[in-house]
């Protein structure tokens, strides 16, 4: 084993998440996957997890209460999806590309409106709280 091999991690399908109903959402829009998170490689200092937007049902609600981290968060929405992002109550129709900054404490949640295509979820800290 090499001295960086640990740096590489395999990916996962995220399991349920504290606000989330991601069972749901796999079902229904596709699947969400964790790439990298202080459990695994303890020097990162940060999360990543990417969904995959597969199909968008017309009637499609939020599967993640809002709600807010003590630390700061970042979305990237890729081109071809269209999310709709509450922030402080205040409700942004966002189309890829674009990235939304949600600072530590601030109210927020996101869901996919209409479209295919990835949002990422980048958290500072190394873990998801």
């Amino acid at each position: 084993m090499g001295k960086t091999d640990r740096y590489i991690v395999p990916g996962q399908v995220t399991g349920e998440v504290i606000y989330h109903d991601m069972a749901r959402a796999m079902k229904e829009i596709g699947p969400n996957y964790d790439y990298m998170d202080s459990a695994w490689v303890p020097e990162a200092d940060i999360h990543l997890a990417v969904r995959h937007v597969e199909q968008v049902p017309p009637d499609f609600k939020s599967y993640i209460d809002p709600h807010t981290h003590p630390v700061n968060q970042v979305y990237g929405i890729s081109p071809g999806l269209t999310c709709e992002v509450i922030l402080e109550g205040e409700k942004h129709e966002v189309t890829g590309p674009a990235g939304v900054f949600i600072p530590a404490g601030m109210m927020h949640t996101l869901w996919p409106r209409r479209g295919k295509g990835y949002f990422v979820v980048v958290t500072s800290g190394g873990e998801y709280v």
